[in-house]
């Protein structure tokens, strides 16, 4: 967990993980810092499963890796300081891992918005598309975990992902831009030798009205998701799985949705520059990235506009 001025709404988060009827974990609280009140609300906390470890501020990417360096347990997991977690959360991930030893369990989340109500987060549709598959044809193998993983949001909340896996794959957040969830997703589930899916809710999200995030703003931020996905459409390139159509496709489509999504809510006075900016982008990258087969996992049915999309970008 990371925190930068959260002040006293983190405590519901910090007491959801404490509070977890699986009792076997440590819990690290990056303070990137934070200004006294927050200090003051850290201090409270009296368990030895805690640590807090202060840093100046470096921002969330710089925060979230000295976790991952200073974490000792056998798998990890992010949790936002204004988020929960499900009392039974970490024992169902701890029954998954007995019972499979997966090295990237992916779980199921809730989102609750400004008027406080509570729906599925934005990727319940693939979970619940998975299972349909697996049902109509069987276990699915570990490439086809893949496609449907990476096609997933990329949420920091949304994986548990086990020490070897981090290590062996040097999978950490990129410090010099936003969208950082972006890369780190992908990598997880590029690099994993083994996925499974857990069916039940396990985290909820809290949209805050009052605490805008900065990846929210109509600003030049936003620009950043251009360079995250270059950088990670780049990353997977070079791997093995860039032969898969199937997972090249969820992941260009995933890719695509994401920088649609901030074209359109970047400043109407910023929209030319950005779609010049992504137009170059895609130049760049592999043109195989724009074929996008009929299998490629696509639950919330967007595979027409968003290929319409990068057309458009391409003129």
């Amino acid at each position: 967990m990371t925190t930068f001025n959260d002040g006293a709404i983190m405590r519901q988060s910090v007491m959801s993980v404490l509070n977890q009827t699986h009792t076997d974990l440590e819990l690290l609280i990056v303070d990137d810092g934070s200004g006294p009140e927050t200090q003051a609300i850290l201090e409270e906390f009296d368990d030895p499963r805690l640590s807090i470890l202060p840093q100046a501020n470096d921002g969330l990417s710089s925060a979230r890796n000295r976790g991952l360096h200073h974490a000792k347990g056998d798998y990890i997991c992010f949790l936002d300081a204004d988020d929960i977690r499900a009392p039974w959360a970490f024992a169902e991930v701890a029954r998954v891992i007995a019972e499979s030893g997966a090295e990237l369990i992916l779980v199921r989340g809730a989102y609750s918005s400004e008027v406080t109500r509570i729906a599925p987060f934005f990727d319940d549709a693939h979970f619940k598309c998975f299972q349909e598959e697996c049902a109509a044809m069987g276990c699915a193998d570990l490439a086809d975990r893949k496609a449907w993983a990476i096609s997933c949001e990329p949420q920091s909340a949304n994986k548990f992902i086990s020490r070897d896996l981090v290590d062996r794959g040097k999978i950490r957040f990129p410090n010099d831009h936003f969208f950082e969830d972006i890369l780190f997703h992908a990598m997880a589930v590029t690099h994993a030798r083994s996925i499974e899916f857990v069916n039940s809710c396990n985290y909820t999200y809290f949209h805050r009205q009052l605490h805008r995030q900065t990846t929210g703003s109509n600003g030049t931020i936003r620009f950043d998701i251009i360079g995250s996905a270059r950088v990670t459409l780049q990353l997977f390139q070079e791997h093995s799985d860039f032969s898969d159509a199937r997972q090249r496709g969820a992941l260009m489509l995933s890719i695509l949705r994401l920088l649609k999504w901030c074209e359109e809510n970047i400043a109407v006075y910023h929209r030319y520059a950005f779609r010049l900016a992504l137009r170059e982008t895609f130049r760049g990258i592999n043109p195989l990235y724009f074929i996008l087969p009929e299998g490629t996992p696509d639950p919330r049915c967007e595979r027409d506009v968003l290929t319409r999309y990068a057309k458009e970008i391409m003129g």
